[in-house]
Parts: structure tokens; sequence; C-alpha cells
């Protein structure tokens, strides 16, 4: 029994079961025992995963692209703030700033960038230009952009199973392992599956990410003016609940291997779920966040010049292996059945007044 999975047992045998949101929120973010909090190499060869900015510097410089046409588009503001939640190790927040130094100078002048990620230690470059902070409180409102990725499929869900009602997964600890109970759903979770339209077949064992809701409150909260974009695995609301799904989508990775039993060394691996759209662009507008546009991964950095951005970078990196190395993992955000269709990019906006399609979502744009 690992460390983590004594503490849920102490808990539940003090308390009594659980909910399947706080066993999940105790796996991943307990303060030193959690997944994304114990300190444990999580991306790369010795961790479990990798993400498309780990494997490659390129979305970050067409995020780049994305972000300095913000920044003409919200009046050229400086400071011009660029606030990444979840940004794990710091890379991309380098990335982005190497890029934006290179090609953009005005830009990263303006530019004040804040990283809001709860792992500590984090060492990055930019001595002044960055700001490393817990959380979104305390940060005064400000005109500029959020940036987001593989954030929200990170945050605990709660499970469902539709019966003759709607039941909600509890997790207890009986005959020394832990086991699932179900109890009726509270309002809540059924008032927001019915929000959206969504009516669940009989069997269906599916996941509901409350959390997202206040995680975009405090989003539109910090921003007086600007955008909030967000790039994830995910669907909308119709593709999510489709009858076909009838087992969700949460998953676990542990080691580059994929399972589905969450219960199984609890702390030390991933667990994850795909994300709704729908419901991020609904929770959005009742915090005055406009969904702008809604776009695949793949139309997204097509539409910011990705081809150009190759041949940038060509003409800098003079060795071909160099070049190589740089650009080949690249190409899993662009093939459809890589990251391209899977990854979704969903851009709100708070402001007055319609504000123009940004680049990135020129191409094949939906509105949610």
């Amino acid at each position: 029994m690992t460390p983590l999975q004594q503490f849920i047992r102490d808990t539940i045998e003090q308390g009594g079961p659980i909910t399947f949101e706080r066993f999940m929120e105790l796996c991943l973010y307990h303060p030193s025992l959690g997944y994304y909090t114990s300190g444990r190499q999580r991306i790369g060869a010795r961790g479990d995963y990798y993400t498309a900015p780990y494997a490659s510097s390129i979305l970050s410089m067409v995020l780049t692209e994305q972000i300095a046409q913000f920044f003409d588009l919200l009046g050229r503001p400086a400071p011009f703030h660029i606030v990444e939640v979840g940004a794990g190790s710091g890379r991309m927040a380098d990335d982005i700033l190497e890029s934006m130094l290179r090609w953009h100078g005005d830009v990263y002048d303006a530019a004040r960038y804040v990283i809001v990620e709860k792992q500590e230690g984090i060492t990055v470059g930019h001595p002044g230009k960055i700001e490393v902070r817990g959380d979104l409180s305390g940060i005064e409102p400000f005109t500029g952009c959020i940036i987001s990725n593989e954030l929200f499929d990170a945050l605990p869900v709660h499970l469902v199973v539709m019966g003759r009602g709607l039941y909600e997964v509890y997790v207890a600890f009986r005959g020394g392992r832990f086991e699932e109970v179900l109890m009726p759903a509270g309002d809540e979770l059924a008032g927001h599956l019915d929000s959206i339209g969504v009516r669940l077949s009989e069997g269906v064992r599916t996941e509901v990410n409350l959390g997202a809701r206040r995680l975009i409150g405090a989003m539109a909260s910090s921003v007086r003016h600007g955008y909030v974009l967000t790039i994830d695995y995910g669907y909308t609301s119709e593709e999510y609940y489709s009858p076909s799904r009838t087992s969700g989508t949460l998953v676990c990775y542990h080691g580059h291997r994929v399972d589905d039993d969450p219960y199984e060394l609890a702390g030390e691996k991933d667990i994850t779920s795909h994300v709704d759209f729908t419901s991020l662009a609904k929770w959005g507008r009742e915090f005055a966040l406009d969904t702008v546009g809604y776009v695949r991964q793949r139309d997204f950095v097509l539409s910011l010049g990705y081809d150009d951005l190759l041949m940038r970078i060509k003409k800098i990196v003079g060795d071909p292996v160099d070049y190589y190395r740089l650009t080949s993992a690249s190409k899993f955000l662009v093939m459809p059945e890589a990251m391209g269709d899977v990854f979704k990019v969903l851009l709100q906006y708070r402001g007055d007044g319609q504000p123009p399609v940004p680049a990135g979502f020129a191409r094949r744009s939906s509105v949610l």
C-alpha cells in the first residue's frame, strides 16, 4: 500500500466513503503525496507521458504567433500580461519568451509572464520577466491573455452512473481494498447535465467535471480585458455523452502505459479524463467570457503559419540533424491520428464589443 493509499484509507475509515472526485483530488493534489505535488518525474522518458511542449518547442512558437496578435488586437498594452495556468516545469513559458524575444521584441518588452503552478521548485529563465505563483488568487485584473495546455483534463471529476436514476460513485475501503459504492447524485450534477441537454441511457458510466466551472470563474475574474485560450483533448457535450460512449473517458498513465484502474498505485500515476468543451463555453458565458472560436489543434497550428515557421527555423538552425530533432516531433501536432484532431483549442474573450477572429481560429472555426 502506498503512503497515499494509507492516508485515503484512514480518511475513509474516519469519515465514511468519499466521492470519487475527492479520491481523485487526493491522488493528484495531496500537498505532499499527490501525483502532481510530490516532485516525482512525470513527463519524458523517465516519466509517464509526453506533452507537446516537452516533445517539441514548435507548439510554443505557434502560440507565440497567436499571442503576438492578441497584443495587437488588445491595443498593444503595456504591461501585457500572459498568464499560463498549470505550467508544469515552466518549459513552455521559457520557449514562448525565447520565441518572442527573437521574432516579436516589442511584445517581449511589454510582456509580464505569470506562471500559475502548484508544483514547487520551478526553475525558469528570463530573470525579471517571469513570476511564479501557486494560484490565481491575488492577481489584479489585467489586460492580456490566459493560456493553458492540458490543464482541464487534470482536474478531479465526479463519476456518475445512470440506473433507474442518476447515481454518483463513492469510494469505500472494505476487505483490504478500495471499493466503489453508488449513492443518489446531488442536484448540482443532475442539473448540469440537464442544462447541456444530456440524457444518459441506463447503464452508462461517465464523468462530470464541475471543478472546471470554478477554474473558469477564477480565470474570468483575473481578466479585465483579454483572451482565455485553452488547449486540451476533448469533445463537445454531444460527442462526450454520445450513446455509443458507455464507459466515459477516464484513464490512468504510469510508465508510458495506459490502464483504467485509478485505485492501484494511488499517487504514483496520472488520472485523467477528456474535456467537455461545451460546458467550458457555457460556464465561461456565465462569467462574461464570450466564446470566439473552437477548432481542432491541427487547424489552429496550420492557420498560424506552421509551414512558414518551419522555414524560419531552418534558416536559424544550420545543422540538418539539429533541425530534424527540433521539428520531427512537431508533426504529431497536426497529424489527424495523433494530436491534430484529438486536441482542440477553445478561445474565449472578455471585453466590450465583438473582437475580430484571431488568425488561429480563421480555419473551420465553430462557436459552441
